[in-house]
């Protein structure tokens, strides 16, 4: 008999093998252990015991769904008005869509019960915090086209699309930074630094990257001020899988005022030319469909996409699956 509950403390070697045995798709790390689960999930400061819910047929778990939220404004606390079921993770079962129908309701409980007003289904840059690393690549890009049957979930329970997410890939064998009367003229006017291991900007950034490792690009003008930062990370432990060193682009930062001037494409094409001198094989970024500039930026500098992944909105007045 299938029955629900919340994350208890012995769970982390079930919910490993849970990862293992369910068909998660390409981007997801194998083999899952309970370390790399705690590195990412477990250990963060806003983890929620309550918001991970767990199925179990007697005594074997057989599903996990986790639900959470992001950053204020301020990025000083959790916004907890829009939450999302980040992921539903379930093994081969003669009731999987059971199991994960009621894996997403419960979710969607806990979320309505600490405030959420608007109903999200995928990870993302600004939702949650988890998994980074192990699902999805650079971030967590919603639910990729390569798990079907995790994005067919989300559709039964009454979601609809509300944004696609691009994963773009750019290998840096052969890169070189675009050289025009623009890009030389920004290079006289502005000088570029490079810090390892950066403080974290806010209390959400410090959260999120625990535990990996920053390397963020400082773009200054000639007396000193900063007119945009570009943030990399190595991409551990996904990369390993990968079979190359590679490095996941997290943001582009541009100063409001200068932005539309060629900065950004100049900032990310020298901080891709430094990492490939340091032995980067591949930089990875994320792309959402609703942001065109950033979309044009990349394709620009050679990258191409290698799968998408979908966020998920619940429609106004879809019931419970």
């Amino acid at each position: 008999m299938i029955a629900f509950r919340c994350f208890r403390n012995d769970d982390p070697p079930r919910l490993a093998d849970t990862w293992r045995c369910a068909d998660l798709g390409p981007a997801a790390v194998q083999p899952m252990t309970s370390a790399l689960l705690e590195a990412c999930v477990f250990s963060k400061p806003y983890f929620d015991r309550e918001g991970l819910l767990v199925a179990v047929d007697g005594a074997r778990v057989v599903g996990f769904a986790h639900a959470g939220f992001g950053p204020n404004a301020a990025r000083s606390a959790l916004d907890t008005s829009v939450g999302t079921t980040m992921l539903v993770v379930v093994v081969p079962h003669e009731e999987h869509e059971r199991i994960a129908a009621g894996l997403v309701t419960r979710c969607e409980d806990y979320l309505r019960s600490r405030g959420a007003r608007t109903l999200l289904g995928g990870g993302g840059p600004a939702l949650g915090g988890f998994y980074r690393g192990l699902y999805g690549g650079s971030d967590v890009p919603g639910i990729l086209d390569t798990a079907p049957a995790m994005q067919a979930v989300f559709e039964r329970a009454g979601y609809a699309v509300a944004d696609r997410i691009a994963v773009l890939r750019r290998a840096l064998g052969r890169f070189r930074p675009p050289v025009n009367r623009l890009q030389v003229a920004i290079q006289r006017a502005t000088r570029l630094s490079v810090v390892d291991e950066p403080p974290r900007r806010s209390w959400w950034e410090a959260a999120v990257t625990s535990g990996i490792a920053l390397r963020r690009y400082v773009l200054a003008n000639l007396a000193g001020e900063t007119l945009g930062t570009a943030t990399f990370w190595d991409m551990q432990p996904l990369a390993s899988c990968l079979g190359v060193t590679a490095a996941g682009l997290l943001d582009v930062d541009i100063e409001g005022p200068r932005r539309r001037q060629g900065l950004a494409s100049y900032l990310v094409a020298r901080a891709m030319h430094d990492l490939a001198q340091e032995g980067v094989a591949v930089v990875e970024t994320h792309v959402a469909a609703s942001n065109a500039a950033a979309s044009s930026l990349f394709e620009k500098l050679g990258y191409e996409a290698v799968t998408h992944g979908t966020m998920f909105v619940r429609a106004a007045g879809a019931g419970h699956a």
